[in-house]
């Protein structure tokens, strides 16, 4: 019970930071796709709601430069491949919860972004977590732990 709230929590610093505590704490991979996206998708959608109020904030607390880097990969996602694209792929690259903060400052069409952002969160959640089950799996089944160990064990 409590290993599901805690991968919630930690799905809303971010998806790639869930997963692999989730598969530490040997919870099914189902539970853990599922409490990450409710983490992630809580979050993106309070600094939605907020609007106005987390852009104020923002821009008081973060560093110019640091800003304008972040608003840059947004600018140059968006003109690449859209509002989709800034959706899917912010998603991985950044943090959802990143890509929410400076493409509400940047698109116009904010709920189109709300909704493909969230869209990204389903889709990565569920590939990475698959993919790093899967992985967590072949390193038990050729016991590449214990090779592991017994490598470093001799050094």
């Amino acid at each position: 019970m409590y290993n599901l709230l805690i991968i919630y929590l930690i799905g809303m610093l971010g998806i790639q930071k869930a997963i692999p505590v989730g598969i530490i704490l040997n919870i099914p991979p189902q539970s853990i796709c599922l409490m990450t996206i409710l983490g992630a998708s809580t979050v993106v959608i309070v600094i939605y709601m907020l609007g106005s109020k987390v852009r104020v904030f923002v821009l008081r607390r973060m560093n110019g430069n640091r800003l304008n880097m972040k608003k840059m990969k947004i600018n140059k996602l968006i003109l690449k491949f859209g509002v989709i694209g800034l959706g899917l792929l912010g998603t991985l690259i950044m943090g959802s919860h990143i890509t929410t903060l400076i493409g509400l400052m940047v698109v116009n069409e904010k709920t189109k972004l709300l909704v493909w952002i969230i869209i990204g969160i389903l889709f990565w959640t569920t590939i990475l977590t698959a993919v790093a089950e899967l992985s967590f799996e072949l390193f038990k089944r050729f016991n590449f732990f214990h090779d592991f160990i017994s490598i470093s064990k001799k050094l």
